[in-house]
């Protein structure tokens, strides 16, 4: 297990049983010889996105999907949309995140799965995405690495402002 220190205040578990796409919201666990591959949002995207409070499937077990697909929406502190980055067949989506969306606090990396996807042809995964050293390299040059305490408007110059003006406000 890798692990990055002080990433907006946390401490981040990499597993390396993974890869991970290029941006730090979600993992890739390869299945039967690699024919089948399992999604889930990574600790670090649950982070930055917030506490999921509910999720809705728009596609259904079975049906063909091209990369770029919705898959789903997650709810957090916005809407946001889950798409596959691969083509494939849906072989299953996770119904306990539907019925127990804090699932994906308490173990993103394991009971947390999002859906999984039978691929429709031969991919070299290591050539699309990010191997766990890779992903953690990007996670610590990350501007959440920049703010290790988890200050409300973390390092961005701008949300720092709004923040202390905010602070300032409710001060006087």
């Amino acid at each position: 297990m890798l692990v990055v220190e002080g990433f907006n205040g946390y401490r981040i578990e990499i597993p390396e049983d993974r890869l991970y796409l290029p941006g730090p919201e979600f993992w890739i666990r390869s299945e039967k010889d690699g024919k089948a591959l399992v999604f889930g949002f990574t600790q670090a995207g649950l982070i930055l996105s917030g506490e999921v409070v509910s999720v809705e499937y728009l596609v259904e077990e079975g049906q063909a999907v091209s990369s770029g697909d919705t898959i789903a929406f997650a709810v957090t502190n916005k809407v946001k949309y889950i798409e596959t980055p691969l083509a494939g067949n849906i072989l299953s989506i996770n119904r306990a995140v539907t019925d127990n969306p804090h699932l994906f606090q308490e173990d993103p990396y394991g009971r947390a799965w999002i859906f999984s996807l039978q691929l429709s042809g031969s991919i070299g995964l290591q050539d699309h995405f990010l191997n766990p050293i890779s992903y953690q390299k990007r996670l610590l040059q990350s501007e959440a690495c920049g703010n290790p305490n988890g200050l409300k408007g973390g390092t961005s110059p701008t949300c720092r402002t709004i923040y202390s003006s905010l602070r300032s406000q409710k001060q006087g």
